[in-house]
């Protein structure tokens, strides 16, 4: 008789299946107490671009803080609460806070406020500035935005953190701190032949990238009549076409004295001749500065754009027989990722996505004595062509059909630096009208004129004027009735780089180009701009085989109408009918060429949705299976012993 007192060994099992369980329960429970208290703040950062990992120059830029900085982060709980998202976005920015802190060596100070409505938190977010969102049916608002001040009551806000623009968080943070650190701005004095300040296709307003200028520096609009005072940092001169001999006399004196400058020229700047038409001013042809730019090494042809047909952009140009949009390649408008970007030039190195519009390029002088550092280049599958063909009407499938490159890289923005020779070596040009007595009595003691560079010069030259308009880098979104700028590439970023660096200051660089909403799909482009290569030209010419039978036969059907036949012959009637069969056939043909256009990116489409849907759950299966058969074959091992 077997021992009462053996236990069966199911029931022991179980037990210790409970027992495990409840063992599992409690260090479950443990962990994420421990966690929560002694590892708060620890994140992994698996972004292609380190998106949620502080830079080295948000660190320089909290080291160098030496007064004390006051964030206050307005959140309304019940806006929060009420809002998809905003809380853990909410928990993000107050994390990010929470870091700047620490870094700062507690210099930086954090209150969190939640502005009730009708509260004294309330007016303080109202007195900021903050934008309030209605969050009952009774218009009560709710606020979710940051102000800062310094001990000298400047103020710095960010008036909603709306979540499109999560990716820039830390570059809005830092540039916030940046600016209560270092109150006094740079001056840079802007030299315009476009209203780039005040557009009057925006209702006045300045160009996105102007406003993102203004957050770092001092602009002072100047036109194109430069007053170039001593406290001027940087010149910017944007689409110089009308500049007097003294105003460019003035520039080369500024230069050879040590000042900076960047420079934009354009042999067509679209959206700038739109904003001059609407000022009834010329709307002027090419920009350049033949004369300051031989000074310097550089030459520049205004007459010629330079096209790209590997980083032509896809545009909409005109419709086709059937009437549906067709879809090509603008040469003329270009975009460029890092294999065309200088790595290795603090401007540029953290760029990977920059966008032009008819662009020019730059040549180097034989006779050049500076050394012309490339910082964006074209591919080898480019090559000029007359601007005239884009400043009226352009025509952009038929631009790409005559387009041939030259199988050769051109310069479209480059560093210039070394010492020169003045352009001016007779010294100050003559004017052509004399000031009057009071005007001579008032102005400034000439300087003294300068024949050669007294230290190295250091410019910045680009090719292309568009590329800063708002249409070639930059959305605008509306959110809540505020108007959120969220970039789609480092137009922006390149450019005020380029004022950092010139005027001397540079811990923001590689903040800037971080994150960007646009991700192209390059595999995806690279086969779009395959097949159309392959397909464009049979297309062209179907078309036009099209065209020439609808002719013939409209030819032949007038021909007979003016012979005032009243029964067309036997002949005439098969004739109109084999036309009319070549016409459908032609059609047909056409319509598989379009269709032919799709096939490869829907074969990747379909690929990509197997790949996502399918094979992650395969996988799982398999491994669930491999781990069945191991225990299975266990369990045999062990009922065989």
């Amino acid at each position: 008789m077997a021992d009462s007192s053996n236990k069966s060994p199911i029931k022991d099992s179980r037990v210790l299946g409970v027992i495990s369980l409840a063992l599992a329960v409690v260090l479950f429970l443990a962990i994420n107490v421990f966690s929560e208290t002694a590892i708060k703040g620890v994140q992994f950062d698996l972004t292609e671009k380190s998106l949620y990992t502080l830079s080295d120059g948000t660190k320089e830029t909290l080291a160098a803080v030496k007064e004390p900085i006051t964030l206050r982060f307005f959140s309304t709980r019940q806006l929060t609460e009420s809002t998809p998202g905003l809380t853990a976005y909410g928990e993000r920015v107050q994390e990010l806070l929470e870091r700047y802190v620490a870094l700062s060596n507690n210099l930086v100070k954090l209150e969190l406020v939640d502005p009730e409505p009708f509260s004294p938190e309330e007016d303080r977010a109202v007195g900021f500035g903050l934008s309030g969102v209605p969050i009952t049916e009774a218009g009560d608002l709710g606020y979710f935005g940051l102000a800062a001040t310094n001990t000298t009551d400047d103020t710095d806000v960010i008036p909603f953190l709306t979540p499109q623009r999560e990716q820039f968080l830390e570059y809005d943070l830092t540039r916030m701190i940046n600016n209560l650190a270092n109150p006094k701005k740079k001056v840079i004095a802007l030299i315009s032949g476009i209203p780039v300040d005040s557009d009057p296709l925006k209702k006045y307003k300045a160009w996105a990238l102007i406003d993102q200028l203004k957050q770092f520096f001092e602009v002072r609009p100047q036109g194109l009549t430069p007053k170039i005072t001593d406290d001027v940092d940087l010149l910017m001169i944007v689409h110089p076409f009308g500049l007097s001999d003294g105003s460019k006399y003035a520039i080369d004196q500024y230069v050879l004295a040590g000042g900076k400058a960047m420079i934009f020229v354009d042999p067509h700047a679209e959206e700038g001749a739109r904003s001059n038409q609407a000022l009834r001013l010329p709307a002027g042809l090419g920009s350049h500065m033949p004369k300051l730019f031989k000074a310097w090494g550089i030459k520049f042809d205004r007459d010629k754009v330079l096209g790209d047909l590997k980083a032509g952009q896809r545009v909409q140009a005109g419709v086709d027989s059937f009437g549906r949009p067709i879809i090509t390649r603008y040469v003329a408008w270009t975009t460029y990722g890092p294999e065309n970007i200088n790595s290795s030039d603090v401007t540029t190195s953290q760029l990977r996505l920059v966008n032009f519009g008819t662009p020019g390029y730059f040549e180097i002088e034989e006779s050049a004595t500076t050394m012309v550092e490339p910082l964006i280049t074209s591919t080898e599958a480019s090559g000029p062509f007359d601007a005239e063909s884009v400043r009226r009407n352009p025509q952009p499938a038929e631009i790409l059909k005559e387009f041939k490159p030259q199988n050769k890289t051109y310069l479209l923005a480059a560093r210039v630096s070394g010492n020169v020779k003045s352009a001016f070596p007779d010294g100050p040009p003559k004017e052509e009208s004399k000031k009057d007595g009071d005007e001579k009595k008032d102005a400034a003691t000439p300087k003294p004129h300068l024949s050669e560079s007294v230290k190295p010069i250091n410019l910045i030259v680009v090719a292309d004027t568009d590329f800063m308009a708002d249409l070639f880098w930059v959305q605008t979104q509306d959110l809540f009735g505020q108007q959120v700028v969220v970039p789609t590439a480092n137009n922006a970023d390149f450019v005020v780089n380029a004022a950092d660096n010139l005027s001397g200051t540079s811990s923001l660089i590689n903040l800037r180009s971080r994150g960007l909403s646009a991700r192209p799909f390059e595999l995806v482009q690279n086969i779009q701009n395959e097949a159309e290569d392959k397909y464009r030209a049979k297309e062209r010419s179907l078309v036009k085989e099209l065209e020439d039978v609808e002719k013939k036969m409209q030819e032949l059907q007038n021909r007979e109408r003016a012979k005032s036949a009243a029964v067309l012959s036997p002949e005439q009637k098969a004739e109109i009918a084999k036309f009319r069969a070549r016409v459908l056939e032609i059609r047909q043909e056409l319509r598989q060429v379009q269709l032919n256009l799709r096939r490869d990116i829907d074969s990747l489409d379909a690929r990509l949705k197997v790949l996502n849907i399918a094979a992650v759950p395969a996988a799982v299966a398999i491994l669930a299976l491999l781990v069945a058969f191991v225990r299975r074959n266990r369990k045999r091992g062990r009922a065989a012993v």
